[in-house]
């Protein structure tokens, strides 16, 4: 008797699944289709990250207005640089202006060609020199219109963004990057400091179409 009760009491489990087989089936089908679905996601994201054009601009070589400004690659391919701008808060106000090519006063008679201009390719993993932050303050103030060139050392200047616009791969609209620096007197010195840790990436679709813009003025 108690043998086939627990007979029963197993047979009754085997029955319902029996009954609802279909049932699931079906439910067995669509959580599987939901986990191939989540990783598929996971894997078409990271393979975008992948792909995205990341570039960093930093400081290097000092702290004070001789260091070096940097531009680094970090992409899975090479970009072409087509425009640098220079965006400085001063005490005359907001000058924004390209710095692409070099400024005459920066130029040296043994430099190459290329040299005289911020534009070219930058391959994968590679940096480059876009010269320093007191010869991009200057190229910025010389050129900016309503500012005279005796006048440049009263101008005070307390914040500088440096803008990098370029081409990578087959996108068709321009990627970016730009980040900001504080300018800070101490004494009769002056000092760069990152005014955020990162780099800001431009990527939105409304964002590249204005770099387009950029680049037309940048003609």
């Amino acid at each position: 008797m108690l043998n086939f009760r627990l007979q029963r009491r197993m047979e009754l489990p085997l029955q319902w699944i029996a009954e609802h087989s279909e049932a699931i089936s079906a439910l067995t089908d669509l959580g599987t289709l939901a986990i191939w679905a989540i990783y598929l996601q996971v894997f078409v994201s990271s393979y975008r990250r992948q792909l995205r054009a990341t570039l960093i601009i930093t400081r290097g070589v000092g702290s004070d207005l001789d260091a070096r400004c940097l531009v680094s690659n970090m992409s899975s391919g090479p970009i072409y640089i087509s425009s640098v701008f220079v965006r400085l808060e001063t005490s005359s106000g907001t000058i924004i202006t390209p710095v692409t090519d070099v400024f005459d006063a920066e130029k040296q008679r043994d430099r190459e060609p290329h040299q005289h201009t911020r534009q070219g390719p930058l391959q994968a993993g590679e940096s480059r020199d876009i010269g320093s932050f007191r010869q991009l303050i200057e190229h910025a103030l010389h050129a900016a219109p309503g500012i005279d060139r005796s006048g440049d050392e009263k101008v005070q200047v307390g914040f500088i963004l440096v803008e990098v616009v370029g081409l990578y791969g087959s996108e068709d609209l321009p990627i970016g990057a730009r980040r900001g620096f504080d300018i800070l007197a101490e004494g009769v010195q002056h000092h760069v400091h990152g005014r955020q840790v990162h780099t800001e990436q431009i990527r939105t679709r409304r964002q590249r179409r204005e770099l387009t813009k950029d680049l037309q003025r940048d003609q």
